[in-house]
Parts: structure tokens; C-alpha cells; sequence
């Protein structure tokens, strides 16, 4: 209904009131629809509104809200008490490109607190989430994109509830412009095991000791002005590569990375591991080791990289290793007769490579063997299987 114009608040209350069963309101792109949302829905479980950028939405009357969905609305309100009896079951919040958000950080925090499912995106002010009365502690699932102004994810003066462990299992920042660091206390969301940063040009470095315990995958894109993953220079105190559970990790389109870490096992737990389009990147580990329990390993689009590893001596779990357009890599590392699990070699785009010596080949299980020096032109929006010819 994209000429609907008009909506009458009291005459919307009295129809509403009609409706006492009514589970779920959905109104999408009414992009004329003026006034406020009818209140009087006390059954409502569900709400979505997307792309009704002229009506004024009130949360304060559906205290039965399950799932709140908006994108693109004029004002987001809540004109009820703040009294501890009014939390909700709101489970699933989602709040995307609202011109005004105007609700208290008290109510806020009695309202969303306690969701599951937590998503914002296009809040052009937002400095920091407490500002709002928002927090990363008592949300499963996070997702936090296009916040330009967004420098940290908590302030100097918050502090972590002793008696509440967050509960977050996913964590996910897209195109957040200035945000410069990730909270101090990310150490202590024992249950988060997915991060996903993409877009964060502020970021130099992740400290590994602010590392989560339980986290297993790490994709880190986009932040052009990250130079390193872990630096012991920067960390007050050591993590133990052998209480570190991270098993996945991928970095792609980081032109100022040079390094993942001064340690060699930055995981021993490692068993993927993919870097791609980071055109500084000169060597993976300053001490030229890699994780002793990598089973795959992925390189593309990294031209000044010239070594892996020393050897492969350590790794001998490694099942899969592809190298896609790295010019300056002359040789790979030693002890790839020690590999009895490699299955697959695939070397494309890498006219430097000047030997491979066939005794040196694992042959157990050995089921693809690719060498295309000849470069050809890398698509950027595929990570794993680039269309190279012979």
C-alpha cells in the first residue's frame, strides 16, 4: 500500500481493540504511512515493520512481543512506566535504520536486556551501546553494522556484573568505522564461540589475552589498517596456545597485514586456517612454524609473501594445502613426505616457485596434485576455488 497516507491514532486503538487475538502485524514499505502504531494489541507476539520511514512505532503497550523487527521507520518510542514488571519475553530484537530512537536507556535496557537474538544496524549516532541503555551481557546472538560513530563496544566506566556470566555465542561488527578495540571483558563470555569482524579500519590489533576461551571460529575482513593478530608486545599477559580452542581462523582483504603473530602457535588447536588479499603479508609466523593440528591451509592474492613455514615437521595433520597467486613463494616448506593425510596440493599463480622434488612427495593418500604457474586474473568474490586454466 505505497499511497496509504493517513493513520488515525484513535480510530486505529479502537480497531485495534477489535483484534484481541491478533498474533502478528506486518507492514512493509507503506513509504507514506503517517502517525503512530496502533497500541492496543495485547496479544501480539510478533511485530515487523520495514520501510515506513513516516510512522512513529510504540513498544510500550505489547507486553506479549516475542519478535520486534524494524527497518526503516520514523521513530521508535516507549511511553510506558519503567517498572520492573513491565520486561517482556521479547526474544528476537531487530532495529535497522531508525531516524530517532527514543526510549530511556532505563526502559531499554528493560525491554531488550534479556533477548536472544540481538541486531542493529544504521544508527548513525551511537557512541557506545550503554549510551542507550544497551549491552552485549544478556543476548545469545549479536550482530552490530553500519554504526560509524560506534568507538567501543563498552565504556572506561562499565564493569562486567560479577553475578551474571554473559551468554553470548555469536558476536558480529560490520562497517563500524571507528571502533578501535573490542571489549576488555570478552574474556570472560565463556559460551562465545563464533566472532566475525568485518569493515573496522580502526582496529590495528586483536589482544589475544581479551580472547575469548571457548571461541572457535574467527573471520576477520575488510579493516584495512590491521596490521597483526597477536602481538606480545601489546598483551600485559600471555595466553597459552594450548588453552586457546580457536579452530577455525580466516583473514581476508587486510592490506596492511603483515603478520599473524610473533608465536608459531597462535592456536595449537588450529585446524583451518585461510588468508587472502592481504598484499602486505610477509610471513604467516615470525618464528616460521605453523599449528601443530592444521589440517587445511588456504593462501590467495598475498604477492610479497615468500615463506610458509621452515618445514612441516609439526603439522602432520594437514589434509589440504592450496596456494592461489603468490608470486614471491619460491619453494614449500620441508617434510612433505611426513604428511601420510595430505590428500590434495594445488599451487596456482605462483611463478617463483622454481622446484618440487617428486621423493619429496607424500604418496599414501595423495588424490590431487595441481601446479599452473601461468597468473591469471584473480575473482575477489571467491575465497576457495578461483577459476585458473591451464
Amino acid at each position: 500500500m505505497p499511497n496509504w497516507e493517513e493513520w488515525d491514532s484513535c480510530e486505529g486503538d479502537e480497531q485495534a481493540s477489535k483484534f484481541p487475538s491478533l498474533l502478528e502485524l506486518s507492514i512493509r514499505e507503506c513509504l507514506q504511512l503517517l502517525g503512530r502504531l496502533p497500541t492496543f494489541l495485547q496479544s501480539l507476539q510478533k511485530l515487523e515493520i520495514y520501510e515506513c520511514r513516516r510512522l512513529v512505532v510504540s513498544i510500550s503497550s505489547f507486553l506479549s512481543l516475542c519478535e520486534l523487527s524494524i527497518e526503516g521507520c520514523e521513530q521508535l518510542v516507549y511511553e510506558g512506566s519503567s517498572s520492573t514488571e513491565e520486561v517482556t519475553s521479547l526474544k528476537n530484537v531487530s532495529l535497522k535504520n531508525i531516524s530517532k530512537f527514543d526510549i530511556s536507556a532505563e526502559k531499554a535496557m528493560l525491554r531488550f536486556a534479556n533477548s536472544e537474538v540481538f541486531d542493529i544496524s544504521g544508527w548513525k549516532e551511537l557512541e557506545s551501546l550503554s549510551q542507550n541503555g544497551l549491552s552485549l551481557v544478556g543476548h545469545r546472538f549479536i550482530t552490530i553494522e553500519d554504526c560509524p560513530q560506534l568507538v567501543s563496544l563498552e565504556t572506561e566506566e562499565e564493569r562486567l556484573p560479577l553475578d551474571k556470566i554473559p551468554g553470548v555465542e555469536s558476536l558480529e561488527i560490520w562497517y563500524c568505522e571507528r571502533l578501535n578495540r573490542l571489549p576488555e571483558v570478552l574474556h570472560a563470555f565463556t559460551f562465545l564461540t563464533g566472532m566475525r569482524l568485518n569493515g573496522c579500519p580502526g582496529l590495528v590489533c586483536l589482544e589475544m589475552s581479551n580472547f575469548p576461551p571457548a571461541l572457535k571460529n574467527l573471520e576477520v575482513s575488510k579493516c584495512e589498517n590491521l596490521q597483526y593478530l597477536v602481538d606480545e608486545n601489546v598483551n600485559n599477559k600471555s595466553t597459552s596456545s594450548n588453552s586457546c580452542l580457536l579452530e577455525h581462523l580466516e583473514i581476508m582483504d587486510c592490506p596492511s597485514l603483515i603478520w599473524l603473530s610473533s608465536m608459531g602457535d597462535i592456536c595449537n588447536r588450529l585446524q583451518h586456517l585461510e588468508i587472502g588479499s592481504c598484499s602486505k603479508l610477509s610471513s604467516l609466523f615470525l618464528n616460521s612454524k605453523l599449528p601443530a593440528m592444521l589440517k587445511q591451509l588456504v593462501i590467495w592474492d598475498c604477492p610479497v609473501l615468500e615463506c610458509i613455514a621452515q618445514d612441516f615437521h609439526e603439522t602432520l595433520d594437514l589434509k589440504s594445502i592450496k596456494i592461489f597467486c603468490a608470486e614471491n613463494i619460491k619453494s614449500l616448506p620441508r617434510g612433505l613426505d611426513k604428511l601420510s593425510y595430505l590428500q590434495e596440493i594445488e599451487v596456482h599463480g605462483c611463478p617463483s616457485l622454481v622446484s618440487f622434488e617428486e621423493s619429496a612427495l607424500p604418496t599414501t593418500n595423495l588424490s590431487q596434485f595441481i601446479i599452473v604457474k601461468i597468473l591469471v586474473p584473480f575473482p575477489s568474490a571467491s575465497t576457495t576455488s578461483p577459476p585458473f586454466e591451464n
